[in-house]
């Protein structure tokens, strides 16, 4: 632990002496070309450093473990460090640019189609866990979780799948493990709990929760405000009506139960 708190701070001069690289043309070119070159290029030079470091790590895999006795801990706090110090420094601002947001998440191991959509306030700080199929876009504050606590001591990480022609509202979530199909519609402030499967075509009403684990079918339709409990199944075409609650439909007794 003590040896992780260490890096965290040594990190973060790596990621300094990066960002004040440029500076280094300031005597060549003067105080004033220097310091705008410096703002155009701390961006740019902070990326190559992090990604480079990024990439040299070794990979972190899914699953659940406890903090930080489990080797999978510290290769998900080291693996993630990197992408996730970066965004959240040059994110608000740079990531305005579609060029450069999309180049920093495809430098951090993100697998996003050429014309997938990300605001500049989408909430990706494991970018290397995401993938995000083509046509696709993520409103603003949406937040893809691709690692929790649960509880005191236990990480969960997964990866997030998103498939083609997806739209995730402003203020969505998504859990780590969480796979939506294509052609599927959240609208805003919808939760999508870890390691639950949304299928094709599915549409998902506003404020409405899916819980841990859940399956829900192609083609199915939610409503507003409602909760579909953990482990659920939802079975392909199902309608469900704003503010319900889902509950599986009972089997009919049959005549020698009655």
């Amino acid at each position: 632990m003590i040896a992780l708190e260490l890096l965290w701070w040594v990190g973060w001069v790596y990621l300094a002496a990066w960002t004040a690289l440029p500076l280094a043309a300031v005597p060549i070119i003067g105080p004033v070309a220097g310091l705008l070159l410096w703002a155009l290029l701390a961006p740019w030079s902070a990326l190559f450093g992090m990604a480079l470091l990024h990439r040299l790590l070794p990979r972190s895999e899914e699953g659940v473990f406890r903090m930080f006795s489990d080797p999978g801990s510290v290769r998900w706090a080291l693996k993630g460090w990197a992408p996730g110090v970066f965004l959240t420094v040059f994110q608000p601002v740079w990531f305005m640019s579609q060029a450069f947001a999309r180049t920093a998440l495809l430098a951090f191991g993100a697998r996003v189609a050429p014309d997938a959509w990300l605001t500049s306030r989408t909430i990706i700080r494991e970018p290397h866990r995401v993938t995000i199929g083509a046509g696709t876009m993520i409103g603003e504050y949406a937040h893809l979780v691709c690692s929790f606590q649960p509880k005191m001591g236990l990480l969960v990480v997964g990866d997030i799948r998103i498939g083609e022609r997806v739209l995730v509202g402003a203020y969505s979530q998504i859990g780590p493990g969480a796979v939506i199909g294509s052609d599927t519609r959240l609208e805003h402030r919808v939760t999508v709990g870890p390691q639950t499967m949304v299928g094709a075509g599915c549409r998902i009403g506003a404020a409405s929760s899916i819980y841990n684990s859940a399956r829900i079918g192609d083609g199915v339709t939610i409503g507003k405000g409602c909760l579909v409990p953990s482990g659920s199944i939802v079975p392909a075409g199902t309608t469900l009506a704003d503010g319900t609650t889902w509950a599986p439909p009972r089997a009919p007794r049959s005549e020698a139960a009655a």
